[in-house]
């Protein structure tokens, strides 16, 4: 239940970056005004499978693996740029590679993002589009069985990353978006629980007060959360896509000790409004 309302809390203070985004549509949109230049508009939904995994080294070296459901819903508005906002989310049943019966674990990962992409060179069929991708909220909600109190992981923040999209028409009918996704910093925070871990400065520096549970939320740069995400989208006419995702993450939270998570998911998405 805190760990609930930790969640919460977390969203209602940062709402204004929701306002933030939502300014920045309205800035950019003015930006790519071009009389010459095509619309479209998508709103899609997404289903598919996925395989994934956790290690987190500052309390054991047990890699657990398992898969689910890959689940999400977007929409794309393209004119001369490229906007986009979304939710993805994987729901996973893990086992540890020491399986023998517990530590089962309930995973669900998910994203609420926003990206905008502008042409910076055509060729052709072929157009390269950059810019950046805020992940508003990035969750990582974990529940492993056989741990009692100490049974749910959550891990949390905001993502900012450089952001690029290779588009190429491949036939009259199927186009592709080659994305890639590559984190600069973001504002984290490790829920208290099997995996939490506190700032490496507080620990070092003896300012930690295991008497009084802190969650600050954090800096960290990219050399210290390594953030990678790939999209390969397939699109077939004006109503389907076919995609293959792969994202990692790889964090050090604590010297010397990483947790690395990650997931791949294939998934065929149907526009609900194409035009």
């Amino acid at each position: 239940m805190k760990q609930k309302k930790q969640l919460f809390k977390f969203i209602f203070i940062k709402k204004q970056f929701l306002f933030l985004i939502f300014l920045g549509f309205i800035i950019s949109k003015g930006f790519t005004q071009d009389e010459q230049s095509s619309h479209h508009f998508s709103w899609d939904i997404t289903i598919g499978g996925a395989l994934s995994s956790f290690q987190d080294l500052k309390y054991s070296e047990v890699h657990w693996n398992g898969g689910g459901l890959a689940t999400g819903m977007s929409f794309i508005w393209q004119r001369k740029g490229i906007h986009a906002t979304g939710i993805e989310g994987v729901i996973s049943t893990e086992n540890p590679k020491t399986f023998d019966g517990t530590g089962k674990t309930k995973a669900y990962r998910g994203q609420f993002y926003y990206y905008y992409v502008h042409p910076v060179k055509h060729k052709q069929n072929c157009q390269l589009f950059l810019g950046a991708k805020i992940d508003v909220m990035d969750v990582n909600w974990r529940f492993v069985d056989g741990l009692s109190n100490n049974a749910s992981y959550l891990m949390y923040g905001i993502n900012f990353k450089a952001f690029s999209n290779y588009q190429r028409k491949l036939n009259d009918k199927w186009q592709l978006d080659a994305q890639l996704g590559f984190q600069l910093f973001s504002f984290m925070e490790d829920g208290n629980s099997f995996a939490y871990a506190a700032p490496q400065p507080l620990l070092e520096n003896g300012d930690y007060n295991y008497d009084k549970v802190q969650l600050p939320i954090y800096f960290t740069p990219f050399w210290k959360f390594l953030n990678i995400e790939t999209n390969f989208r397939f699109s077939y006419g004006k109503r389907w896509v076919f995609s293959y995702l792969w994202r990692m993450q790889q964090s050090y939270f604590v010297k010397n000790h990483k947790l690395t998570t990650g997931y791949s998911a294939i998934t065929v998405s149907f526009k609900l409004i194409s035009k």
